[in-house]
């Protein structure tokens, strides 16, 4: 009988890294999110939505985590700034206390923490202990969702529960990405039965409950979310060689700010405790203006992109989706668009994903040559497709980001100078997202996808039929060979890797998308948020481990004048 991964051990906290602060409890966290921009999408996690983490993440938590002791405040093993990708080895667990993955059988064996309480929330629920059939009706509830993305959850079979605290998952067939797709992923937190049944369904956000360390009090669209301290919360961190129980402060209030001026405004006036991305444009002011400011760097969440239908003419023809690339300077949009603040090869990995990332001079000459401008060569394939004369096409494209806008008009500048004419339809955030998982966007379609993890990549992007595949690819060879990857659990990580990138190279060689530069951003916060060493997530668009371990100053706060 083998046993993968034996045992997973509480997580208590920072232990080898203890600042010389003693915390204090109290005060407020006002800070903008990784999505700052953007209201709540849902607050059901049946409704598959990528937001999920921030929405709910403070409220309701998840099977696994980023073990925050492996970061910047411990061994420094990784920054946790990718937004969906946890290898193992960096894993720990949240409702977990320690767990089994079996071959023979093939299993997940979760053993879950004793004395963790679900929030009394009235009109809801009465507090409760979390039990084991807890987590199986959270995990079959997003498995049989009409919404629920293809592919993502068949391998979980029948579920047993022994005993109160013990889940056992039968796999219908081997999941080399299990915990991400069950365990910190974007649609993982544990929902409560109760939420499903409360009055106005669960979708409402007054019904919102969870096991975490803070309750969602308040919600005004395009404005913020308040979140108020749970005082029964279980976790607690270990600091100085002392327990805390955990949150340190007693709200949170995580705003919503589309306009990018504003938001600098607030951190410049100490409205904002933390921005945890900025534009590098603004960086260089803040530093003369507000010197005591911290910072960190991290590349973008995803590179945009403009999709291209190959189900569809005249991009069924790989020479087009070629000739597009071609006719776009990458170099020029890094050196004057982001002030050399970019990357120009992030796709479909960026450089941090270190065990798949092919660097560009070790890609073929055909793949590299995507990266290059050649706008007469361009023409020439172009002409060989049929379309001597251009063509003209449309493009879905959000105006949540006016940087998106901003790089999109360039895209059409480049592209009319051979002849081809992309014509951009702006849409509100929602209404473009859902003409991508309806599949009505036009031949064309502007976005910017998240780098997601080795696995999660390749099948969203690239996968038939996969809700974030805007570009329509339908390829038996990228099905059957990801499939193989995934399910053979004979492969060790680093054979699995190098399966990863041959798939990758034959993607590229693809074409399906025109690839843009991804940007790096900033994240600043003030000296008074202590426990705080800019990490951005620890699961799939969550954060919200790290901001409940953030403290505040308030004396220094008060001695800085704000």
């Amino acid at each position: 009988m083998a046993v993968v991964s034996a045992v997973l051990l509480i997580f208590l906290g920072n232990a080898g890294a203890a600042p010389a602060e003693i915390p204090q409890y109290g005060g407020t966290l006002t800070y903008l999110d990784m999505t700052p921009t953007l209201n709540a999408i849902t607050w059901d996690s049946a409704d598959w939505q990528w937001k999920h983490g921030y929405d709910t993440g403070l409220v309701m938590e998840h099977l696994f985590m980023g073990d925050l002791q492996k970061g910047p405040r411990g061994k420094k093993l990784t920054l946790f700034h990718n937004n969906a990708w946890i290898p193992e080895n960096l894993m720990t667990g949240e409702l977990v206390e320690r767990y089994e993955v079996k071959k023979k059988p093939m299993q997940i064996i979760l053993h879950l923490r004793k004395g963790v309480m679900w929030q009394e929330k009235p009109g809801v629920m009465k507090a409760r202990e979390l039990v084991a059939s807890d987590v199986v009706y959270a995990i079959n509830r997003i498995k049989n969702s009409r919404k629920a993305i293809p592919l993502y959850l068949d391998f979980v079979g029948k579920m047993e529960t022994p005993d109160k605290y013990t889940v056992i998952i039968n796999m219908t067939e081997w999941c080399a990405d299990w915990h991400y797709r069950i365990g910190w992923g974007y649609y993982d937190g544990i929902q409560a039965p109760e939420q499903e049944k409360a009055p106005g369904g669960p979708n409402k956000w007054q019904n919102l409950c969870g096991t975490g360390p803070f309750m969602l009090t308040d919600y005004k669209e395009g404005h913020s979310h308040v979140y108020t301290k749970n005082p029964n919360y279980w976790g607690t961190e270990i600091i100085g060689g002392k327990p805390y129980k955990l949150p340190f402060v007693d709200k949170v209030v995580m705003q919503i700010i589309k306009d990018e001026a504003t938001q600098i405004a607030s951190l410049r006036t100490g409205k904002l405790d933390l921005v945890m991305t900025m534009n590098w444009k603004y960086v260089d002011g803040l530093k003369k203006s507000n010197p005591d400011l911290r910072w960190s760097r991290h590349i973008a969440t995803g590179n945009y992109t403009v999709a291209l239908r190959m189900d569809r003419k005249p991009f069924d023809d790989v020479r087009v989706r070629r000739a597009l690339n071609l006719a776009i300077n990458k170099k020029e949009i890094i050196d004057n668009f982001y002030g050399g603040n970019a990357e120009l090869h992030t796709y479909p990995f960026p450089p941090t994903f270190k065990d798949v990332y092919i660097p560009l001079e070790k890609l073929p000459p055909s793949v590299q040559e995507l990266y290059t401008y050649n706008p007469e060569k361009a023409k020439k394939l172009l002409a060989e497709a049929g379309y001597p004369n251009g063509f003209s096409f449309k493009a879905q494209v959000s105006n949540a980001s006016q940087e998106g806008l901003d790089i999109a008009s360039l895209v059409v500048a480049y592209l009319a100078k051979i002849g081809v004419k992309m014509e951009l339809v702006p849409m509100d955030y929602v209404s473009h997202l859902t003409m991508m998982i309806r599949k009505t966007h036009s031949e064309g379609y502007f976005f910017s996808n998240d780098h997601g993890g080795p696995y999660s990549a390749i099948r969203k992007n690239f996968l038939t039929g996969q809700t974030w595949n805007p570009h329509m690819m339908s390829d038996p060879y990228v099905d059957k060979k990801w499939n193989e990857i995934v399910q053979n659990p004979n492969l060790t990580e680093k054979q699995a890797a190098e399966e990863i990138k041959k798939l990758t190279v034959y993607i590229l060689e693809k074409v399906p998308c025109i690839i843009l530069p991804t940007s790096y951003r900033y994240t600043a916060w003030w000296p008074w948020v202590k426990n705080y060493y800019g990490e951005l997530r620890v699961g799939a668009h969550r954060s919200a481990p790290i901001i409940a371990r953030i403290w505040i100053d308030q004396e220094l706060k008060k001695k800085m004048g704000y």
